[in-house]
């Protein structure tokens, strides 16, 4: 039961049920949205019973389904007899339903807006959050914390002192207020200008230069010097951080500043293993930023100059950062069930110096692809039970995956299925048998 067959992220759980139903698959989902986590039993495509802190049934399901940006773990189907009675196409069409109230409700509060725009912030976009902070407080002036986060996108340290004055103003007993202002008034004696970073883990203002927090102490930055220190982060704010940092690589899994930020806490408390996984991570998913890979090597030979005892417990990443940014890196996702199509395929992109993942049907498809991001995809368009551009739909929905271009593999040769491929939002279309020099050339032409 507790055997851990896929993993799946970056996709909502409404396009995982999709999948099993068309599939007809048969496993137990293990659904995480932060620090809460529930548990959904498929039985051959149909929701049977659900499990949530102490609600089952019906009750269970509908929470689990209202979660958005969650993480799904797909294990054994576990031994439960029906406790759902309602298909799961009414299941979703009710949770749409109530999704679309909630979101009118905060619509009218402005939350929304205000939840959009720390999200931006918070993943550095900090332009986007700011025009959106700025929309948000034109409509709300009174609300202190809006101001609060409107001064943490600031750079510049008197709009960013006005910001906090006003928040003061509004709501002087609010502690979120009084702890911002507090850190603003310490970390100032050390500012050397009027353009400013912030810290990432406490907020506080530093110097652009800056590799240590003054006020919280944590070490902002991988370097010889960072590594011959002592860290003296403050473990109540590196501990909010990890949190905060925890919950954005759920929420987005491939994002470099979750990503970035949660390393740097775990550098700070001496989780060098994780530091490790997640600047890996990062260094694959942006080949082209040198810092990650940089950061990474200069961990890894510190630590190989360490006692051999602290060596062991540290394991370095099979795949070295610099494979990343090598010709034959490149990455595709083969999506065909015929095993031997797939070998055709694979010898055939691996001769021209292509890295190649394989699936099997959609769902295999998706944990692929939650593993590590293709280039380009290779999808069959005919699939056992769901169709290849059934699955092109949910790839294309998804804000994360939308991007790679996908070339459908099809016998049917013919206008119309081109057009469908077309407007489902293919990048090419290739009839087999194909022509193993077209492939590579259509595929160069989409890299």
């Amino acid at each position: 039961m507790t055997t851990i067959t896929q993993k799946i992220e970056g996709f909502s759980l409404e396009s995982i049920l999709q999948i099993f139903s068309l599939e007809k698959k048969s496993q137990t989902l293990r659904v995480h949205k932060e620090e809460r986590l529930g548990l959904l039993d498929i039985d051959q495509g149909e929701l049977i019973d659900a499990e949530i802190e102490g609600l089952k049934g019906l009750d269970a399901a509908t929470e689990i389904l209202l979660w958005d940006d969650v993480q799904i773990e797909l294990l054994a189907l576990r031994s439960r007899t029906r406790a759902i009675d309602r298909s799961l196409i009414n299941m979703l069409l009710e949770v749409s339903r109530l999704k679309d109230e909630r979101r009118s409700a905060l619509d009218e509060s402005g939350q929304t807006l205000l939840a959009e725009a720390i999200d931006k912030v918070q993943l550095q976009q900090y332009r986007e959050g700011h025009q959106d902070l700025v929309r948000y407080l034109k409509q709300h002036r009174t609300d202190a914390v809006g101001w609060v986060w409107y001064s943490r996108v600031q750079g510049n340290v008197e709009i960013m002192r006005k910001a906090l004055d006003t928040a003061a103003a509004l709501d002087p007993g609010n502690e979120l207020v009084r702890s911002e202002r507090q850190k603003f008034e310490a970390a100032a004696v050390h500012l050397s200008g009027t353009v400013v970073g912030k810290c990432s883990f406490c907020w506080a203002p530093v110097n652009r230069t800056t590799t240590t927090c003054p006020y919280c102490r944590g070490h902002l930055l991988i370097s010889r010097e960072t590594l011959a220190r002592t860290p003296t982060a403050d473990p109540r704010c590196l501990g909010e951080a990890r949190d905060r940092y925890l919950q954005m690589v759920r929420r987005y899994p491939r994002s470099l500043a979750a990503l970035y930020g949660l390393a740097l806490t775990a550098f700070n408390g001496r989780q060098y293993r994780e530091t490790l996984l997640c600047l890996d991570k990062a260094a694959k998913i942006a080949p082209g930023r040198k810092v990650f890979a940089d950061q990474l090597n200069l961990l890894l030979d510190h630590l190989a100059r360490r006692s051999a005892a602290d060596a062991q417990a540290v394991a370095r990443p099979a795949v070295a950062p610099q494979k990343a940014v090598q010709a034959g890196s490149r990455l595709v996702l083969v999506v065909e069930d015929s095993a031997t199509t797939r070998q055709v395929i694979s010898i055939t992109l691996g001769r021209h110096g292509f890295r190649v993942a394989e699936a099997a049907d959609g769902l295999e498809a998706l944990s692929r692809m939650s593993e590590e991001r293709p280039g380009l995809i290779l999808l069959d368009v005919v699939l056992p039970k769901m169709d290849g551009y059934q699955l092109l739909a949910i790839i294309k929905k998804n804000k994360e995956f939308k991007g790679i271009p996908v070339i459908l593999l099809t016998s049917r040769d013919g206008f119309l299925n081109r057009v469908r491929g077309r407007l489902a939002g293919a990048a090419a279309y290739l009839t087999k048998p194909f022509d193993p020099d077209r492939m590579i050339a259509e595929i160069d032409k989409h890299f």
